[in-house]
């Protein structure tokens, strides 16, 4: 299945790109708070639930790199052609 060196990576970055991951996770994956807790703090659930939650994961982390990636490109759209102006004295 899946080691827990492979959970801890992503759990780490579901917590890196989500405020409450385990909030999150429990309400797109329908299963109970104490299952997802579990499932982020390593401890023993059950292997249809890991999949599950494992799955769900790196969907949701799919979800926000993508709309990070357009983001970015939407940035780049916007403030093309606009030079940055540095203040290099106070002027006081």
């Amino acid at each position: 299945m899946y080691l827990n060196e492979e959970i801890r990576a992503i759990t780490n970055k579901m917590a890196k790109l989500y405020d409450s991951p385990i909030t999150t996770v429990t309400k797109e994956s329908g299963l109970s708070r104490p299952t997802v807790s579990k499932f982020f703090n390593l401890q023993t659930i059950k292997p249809s639930s890991i999949e599950k939650l494992y799955d769900l994961c790196l969907e949701l982390i799919e979800k926000k790199e993508v709309k990070r990636k357009l983001s970015l490109q939407k940035e780049n759209t916007l403030l093309s052609g606009i030079e940055p102006t540095l203040q290099t004295s106070l002027n006081v």
